[in-house]
């Protein structure tokens, strides 16, 4: 089955292709994306946007994951990125970042919000957890944005291994 693609009043959710590694690269590539994330390594390189893209339509055939390129409706550009990391059964994890050039427009918010409507609608989850350093506050805004609630403060060994305080979130189908 083909990932299925979503569109809002500004954004276009798709896959990614092969032909946005350079811009993957260069969006995560910056220091201000990675360093406030769990798993983004800093340096980024091309290669490694290469294989992260590459690893995307395994992971919705297996159903273990969803992850989409969002992009501006009207040029078509790269913003960042929304995904479900890691899909077990009828829950899953809700991950996202976004191109420094782009915070603090609402693009993450808008595409979390098409993400979350479609994981419970027509995903059949019924369960979304994220989580966020506690020292980029502003990722939680959107969580609770899209009606996620607060449920506990973690440490947690970030990618360099380095004990981290982690905030956790979720939130239920309305239908539960």
């Amino acid at each position: 089955m083909e990932q299925i693609l979503l569109e809002t009043e500004r954004l276009i959710l798709r896959p990614f292709a092969l032909s946005d590694a350079v811009q993957v690269a260069h969006l995560a590539g910056d220091p201000k994306v990675s360093s406030p994330t769990m798993n983004i390594p800093y340096p980024y390189t091309l290669e490694m946007a290469k294989g992260w893209i590459s690893s995307h339509a395994a992971r919705w055939q297996d159903g273990s994951g969803l992850i989409y390129a969002v992009t501006e409706k009207e040029t078509d550009r790269l913003l960042g990125t929304v995904s479900l990391v890691q899909i077990c059964g009828k829950k899953a994890e809700l991950g996202y970042w976004f191109g420094v050039p782009f915070w603090g427009r609402g693009y993450c918010s808008e595409a979390v919000t098409a993400l979350t409507e479609l994981s419970f609608t027509k995903l059949g989850i019924d369960h979304l957890q994220a989580e966020h350093l506690s020292s980029n506050p502003a990722s939680g805004r959107v969580m609770v944005k899209n009606g996620m609630k607060p449920v506990a403060s973690i440490m947690r060994e970030n990618r360099d291994g380095i004990l981290s305080n982690v905030e956790t979130y979720e939130r239920k189908c309305p239908q539960i």
